[in-house]
């Protein structure tokens, strides 16, 4: 019988490294876009359920201002945030897990969202749902 020799073997092993490598590479920036998408998305839709709450609360009578987004507390695992303004719930995680595509509450009205290479902040204030960290973050997701 023949067998492979311990040189075919290392060639072979070492093919696979390099493929790995590239892969794995690949892989995680897929991983990051993705839940950069995500961030864009849900807060496309938090933006969306603000202004739909204002013009609720003008049409009402009531007073414009939205005081909150939600009833959760804060950095608490699986709270549902907000409930207020949206249809459905996002869970969140907490300041501890930093769970990557995943929201924290950290006050009344900040929150962040966990991405592999920055948390990105985020305040309600003026009854708009503002970015909070740095420049170039918050203009990319625009």
């Amino acid at each position: 019988m023949k067998a492979f020799s311990l040189i075919e073997i290392i060639v072979v092993l070492l093919i696979v490294a390099i493929i790995t490598t590239f892969a794995m590479t690949k892989f995680n920036q897929v991983t990051n876009k993705t839940h950069l998408v995500t961030l864009k998305s849900q807060l496309a839709l938090i933006q969306s359920g603000i202004s739909k709450q204002k013009n609720k609360n003008i049409l009402l009578s009531n007073l414009p201002n939205i005081s909150s987004l939600d009833n959760a507390s804060t950095n608490v695992n699986n709270q549902e945030l907000f409930k207020k303004v949206i249809d459905f719930s996002i869970l969140s995680t907490n300041t501890s897990d930093r769970k990557l595509g995943s929201w924290a509450k950290v006050s009344q009205n900040s929150y962040i969202f966990y991405l592999e290479s920055n948390p990105i902040n985020f305040v309600l204030e003026n009854n708009s749902f503002v970015c909070k960290s740095q420049e170039d973050i918050c203009k990319e997701l625009n």
